[in-house]
């Protein structure tokens, strides 16, 4: 024994040892514990704020600024985060968006923030650069979009079942990769579950024939509000953004450079000559439009509906189905579906989300609406992997997006306008500067709509002189600006709303997850007015008085009686504090109960339209024309005819 003890790897064995056993005694038993600190770690809960400026103040700014560095064509996710840009860096910015933010594809995206496993599977097996370099891409923005907003983006675990066992260290070794070339931003690890972990996790799932499942990580958000808030945090940083503004003409000097525009008020139809050092065309799947005005010695749109040429569009159709369609946690991943695409099946605000379709178009329709064929097709790939019956009847909403897959217009021959050829197209984004100095940016997707903004205004940089400035501008800022919303926000919000509010955790939740510190805003706006009488859910309201005098056996305003957990409160912080003008807005966009469940998105039209109506001071006409068109929209929600009709939620 002597003999061993003193050989030096027993004595350092021992040291090791001693030296391990003497700091577990100091830290249990010799050091004081540390002091909580849990009192001092939130800064208090935000409870006041000055509304930002007005609508009319906007549109005095237009009347009142000789001229904008920056005019931006576009209020989607790459318009608004291209204003945010520009407006941290130092330049004067101007935004026009015909619509509402978000009313186009960026609303209605798959709601990832992810780099795209089907694009790595690809980059590997084709031994691609190309497609490697937008996985890495897109997986450094997916880190920006949840570092930056924090409230409206969260990180989700994705299940691939595996069916055949030599399947399941192929799927794994995938997800492995795209951990390790997310590199220090991955998210968690990937994972392997046991047929019987999964029938726990999913038991919706058929498992008769699973052998495993392949788990990774990826992030999901709320599409629309992150569009929304890019807007109001380029508001707050200076710049002049607004919905319902529409170019009717692009402004050209002698030698046939854009020099501004021409806008309407869509509103009042007031027409507006802005001009601009530069002007950029930021309309996705609309981009041609704007570049057959630049083509124009005049600046006008063709008389002729023209066929798109750079951008080849797709239609996208997504469905929503209750809750126990998948895990409330976790997300599922169709690697092969019958027409070779991938599918995702996510829960998504307390529901769950279903698709993507992939169907060519030969145009861009203003208002795309899903077919019955795209939504079945859905719903018999999810019923491969549910082992109840997918009932049509299910479908809670469905709509339609449009994919801007974009080529080069230098590349494309005049006579490929209106087809679906791949010549000149880029698998990413395109910054395109025509001869007359429009600037155009599209392609790409959601998750990179941040590297395409700072290369845009990188772009302007280099090829504009905004009088003397470029010198003075700041670099980009926008990996690490917090929007809106996201400043002094944790996850355990919602634990805090519940404490000093005493509402239900569903609401909680709601809230937090989609206003992040500004939700006791919300809740604060209930002791201000009298609607605070009312019962907290919006969807119950077929008409407002300021009363709980007003609740009847028709008319039951309360929260319990309602499914989706979306307040009157919500309604009067958007008209104060988020530029809503049509109801679509705010049961489409600010809120997604036209995305949740169309029918009492429905139910709730007449309740928000008087609500509107009086802060906005409608008419007779235009409180119909409102709640015709609201529902008009959501009647083509994928809502089955025979299950929907207009006469059964309109109060007359």
């Amino acid at each position: 024994m002597s003999r061993f003890v003193k050989t030096p790897l027993a004595k350092g064995v021992l040291a090791s040892a001693s030296l391990v056993g003497a700091t577990i005694v100091y830290l249990d038993f010799i050091r004081a514990p540390a002091s909580p600190t849990l009192q001092n770690s939130y800064k208090p809960l935000q409870k006041q704020l000055a509304a930002p400026p007005s609508r009319e103040k906007l549109i005095e700014n237009l009347r009142s600024t000789p001229k904008f560095d920056v005019l931006v064509v576009g209020g989607g996710a790459t318009g608004t985060g291209t204003a945010l840009d520009a407006a941290t860096r130092g330049l004067s910015v101007c935004l026009l968006e015909k619509n509402d933010f978000a009313s186009g594809t960026s609303s209605k995206s798959t709601k990832m923030a992810h780099g795209g496993v089907r694009y790595l599977e690809k980059a590997i097996f084709q031994l691609s650069k190309a497609q490697l370099d937008l996985v890495i891409e897109a997986l450094n923005e997916r880190g920006n979009m949840l570092r930056t907003a924090p409230h409206l983006c969260s990180v989700l675990p994705i299940m691939i079942p595996v069916y055949k066992w030599w399947q399941v260290p192929y799927f794994f070794m995938g997800c492995k990769m795209y951990d390790w070339f997310a590199g220090h931003q991955n998210l968690r690890s990937s994972t392997v579950f046991s047929r019987e972990m999964t029938s726990a996790i999913a038991p919706m799932m058929d498992d008769s024939n699973l052998k495993a499942t392949c788990v990774y990580h990826d992030g999901t958000f709320n599409d629309s509000r992150m569009n929304a808030t890019l807007a109001f945090t380029a508001i707050d940083n200076g710049a002049t953004v607004l919905n319902y503004f529409s170019v009717e003409q692009l402004l050209k000097n002698p030698a046939g450079k854009v020099t501004g525009v021409k806008a309407k008020d869509v509103e009042t139809g007031e027409e507006f000559t802005i001009n601009a050092t530069a002007v950029v065309n930021a309309t996705g799947p609309l981009a041609d439009k704007l570049l057959e005005m630049d083509n124009d010695p005049q600046g006008l749109p063709p008389k002729v509906e023209q066929p798109p040429k750079m951008i080849v569009p797709s239609s996208g159709v997504h469905v929503v189905l209750p809750e126990y369609y998948c895990p409330r946690d976790m997300g599922l991943l169709d690697p092969s579906t019958s027409d070779g695409r991938v599918m995702f099946f996510l829960p998504w605000q307390g529901k769950v989300l279903a698709g993507t379709t992939d169907t060519p178009l030969k145009n861009v329709p203003a208002n795309p609406i899903p077919s019955e064929e795209e939504i079945q097709d859905i719903l018999k790939e999810l019923q491969k992997y549910i082992v109840f019956p997918v009932q049509r009847d299910d479908v809670l909403s469905a709509w339609s997006g449009i994919r801007p897959l974009a080529r080069d217009p230098r590349l494309v021959p005049d006579n490929a306008a209106g087809t679906s050829s791949t010549q000149g197209l880029v698998r990413s984004h395109i910054v395109y500067v025509s001869p007359s100095d429009l600037v155009t940016i599209t392609g790409g997707k959601w998750t990179t709509y941040r590297e395409m903004a700072q290369e845009t205004v990188d772009t302007l940089v280099k090829n504009f002189d905004f009088d003397g400035k470029n010198a003075k501008l700041l670099p980009c800022q926008t990996n690490k600006i917090v929007l809106n919303g996201g400043t002094d926000y944790s996850k355990n919000y919602s634990a805090r709303l519940i404490h000093e509010y005493r509402i239900p955790l569903k609401l909680a939740k709601h809230l937090s997850h989609n206003y992040g510190s500004r939700s006791s805003l919300i809740l604060e706006l209930y002791h201000e007015s009298d609607f605070n009488k009312l019962p907290i859910t919006l969807a119950a309201v077929k008409s407002f008085e300021p009363s709980e005098q007003t609740a009847s056996t028709d008319n039951q305003l309360s929260y319990q009686s309602f499914d989706e957990p979306f307040t009157i409160a919500e309604l009067k912080y958007s008209l104060k504090y988020e530029y809503i003008r049509t109801p679509i807005d705010f049961l489409a966009r600010r809120t997604r109960l036209a995305f949740l469940n169309a029918r009492e998105a429905a139910s709730a039209v007449t309740g928000v339209v008087e609500i509107m109506r009086r802060d906005l001071n409608w008419d007779d006409a235009t409180t119909k024309r409102m709640t015709d068109e609201a529902m008009d929209y959501i009647g083509k929600m994928g809502i089955s005819s025979k299950r929907f009709d207009v006469e059964d939620f309109v109060v007359q």
